[in-house]
């Protein structure tokens, strides 16, 4: 199993112990706890994670922290917030799952940029908390259970990884959708203007990215000058106004060499680029490969 886990401290401490079951590729985690009576009061101690954190509780009550706050969830419950530090602080008579996503990770999933960009904004200030109903609960298990059957392996293909990846983008869509389902989700934290200019930055990135690449465009729609947006989204994300263009236009390069039959030139004209050359430079400086390269190497 790749040891390159997000729950570096866990997987020393727990990868075989009974009861508790690590389930990790790069970028991504599954801790699976279920409380059987042993000692497991080192899974207590603080670790630090950086980033989407989707907790599920199917038995008994777990109480944690995140953002210097308290939460408690119970059986039939779920939690979703980006966190930086997990602290769980009571775990006795229950059954946990804890799945825990880097933002680079969802970003090279091949996801959608603007869903899994508005995902990390909105939980980076809001801890989320809602229940779910019978058929929620059953289908999210059914993905657990595939996890369960066809993942715990010691020994997984390069192909094993790559299917495992696939898996845990559908549960994020599936767990986004019970969010969405739900007509009023208690939300914890306040919305502060970093959030908001985050939020209104990936819509409008979402609305316009296939013409407009210029930072400035963006700055101007938000009436703020291109230096304080600029500013505000690296202290707020870690990354540039330009990272976040670049990374909405390459991933629908690669959504559109895979999935469509226009040829490089076409795709050139659909995303505003002044010629193939200019993009196909444009793509390599992002993902170290040509467009020609990506479609040839079938990722």
């Amino acid at each position: 199993m790749n040891k390159q886990s997000i729950f570096p401290h866990y997987t020393e401490l727990f990868d075989g112990t009974d009861g508790v079951e690590l389930l990790t590729i790069e970028g991504a985690s599954m801790l699976h706890f279920a409380d059987r009576g042993g000692d497991h009061s080192a899974l207590l101690n603080p670790c630090r994670v950086d980033a989407l954190v989707i907790m599920v509780c199917l038995r008994g009550r777990v109480s944690f922290t995140l953002h210097s706050n308290d939460y408690t969830i119970e059986a039939n419950h779920f939690c979703v917030a980006s966190a930086s530090v997990l602290q769980l602080n009571s775990l006795a008579d229950s059954d946990l799952y804890a799945l825990v996503f880097t933002p680079d990770f969802l970003m090279g999933a091949n996801a959608d940029v603007g869903f899994i960009a508005s995902m990390v904004s909105q939980f980076r200030t809001n801890v989320y908390v809602t229940a779910l109903s019978n058929n929620e609960l059953k289908g999210i298990c059914r993905l657990f259970e595939s996890l369960h059957l066809n993942y715990t392996s010691s020994r997984r293909s390069d192909y094993m990884n790559l299917s495992l990846r696939h898996v845990y983008c559908a549960m994020i869509y599936r767990i986004a959708d019970s969010l969405l389902d739900v007509k009023e989700v208690p939300a914890v934290g306040v919305k502060d203007r970093s959030s908001e200019y985050f939020e209104r930055l990936i819509k409008l990135l979402s609305e316009n990215y296939r013409q407009q690449r210029n930072v400035e465009f963006y700055a101007t729609q938000m009436c703020i000058s291109s230096k304080h947006l600029s500013r505000v989204i690296r202290n707020f994300t870690g990354k540039s106004v330009h990272q976040w263009i670049d990374e909405f236009v390459a991933l629908e390069i690669k959504n559109m060499l895979r999935h469509s039959k226009l040829s490089i030139q076409q795709i050139s004209n659909e995303l505003n680029f002044p010629n193939p050359s200019f993009m196909g430079q444009y793509f390599k400086r992002i993902t170290g490969m040509t467009p020609g390269e990506y479609k040839k190497s079938g990722f």
